[in-house]
């Protein structure tokens, strides 16, 4: 692991520290597909909330970064499936390796909630835009899983 990988670990860890002490509803977990690693979502509100992936793209072999801002709309799928919330937002991404890049996501997603335990399930795509160092089109996406404190 490089100096620029910890370092981005370690940010991404304080970030993390940062939200538990606001005392927000605040998931931790995991995400697996393309890319995978590291999950976190800060509620704001009860529609509202942040989350965050720190991982690493098998694909283009390097680290991955996003941070986005969604919006969940209960309801939105059939009232026999409650627990199941669809969401979407805006974000941005960066790629970290020989040649970053900087861009903006858009993820949409469901998420389900179990009802007596603070796990939350997930399953997100998340088309985005490479504007820096060129103009580009990627994909992302995954299923995953983020334990609640």
């Amino acid at each position: 692991m490089n100096k620029k990988s910890i370092t981005v670990f370690l940010l991404f860890l304080v970030l993390v520290a940062g939200a538990q002490a606001e005392g927000q509803k605040f998931g931790l977990g995991v995400i697996a597909g393309e890319p995978s690693g590291i999950s976190a979502k800060m509620y704001l509100s009860q529609n509202d909330a942040v989350d965050a992936a720190a991982s690493w793209s098998f694909i283009k072999d390097t680290i991955y970064l996003h941070a986005d801002y969604v919006r969940h709309f209960p309801g939105a799928i059939d009232k026999d499936f409650q627990d199941f919330t669809l969401y979407a937002g805006l974000g941005g991404l960066i790629e970290l390796d020989d040649s970053s890049a900087l861009g903006v996501r858009i993820p949409v997603g469901i998420n389900y909630f179990f009802p007596t335990l603070p796990i939350e399930l997930f399953v997100e795509v998340g088309p985005a835009l490479l504007l820096i160092p060129e103009t580009d089109f990627t994909f992302t996406g995954g299923i995953g899983a983020r334990f609640y404190f």
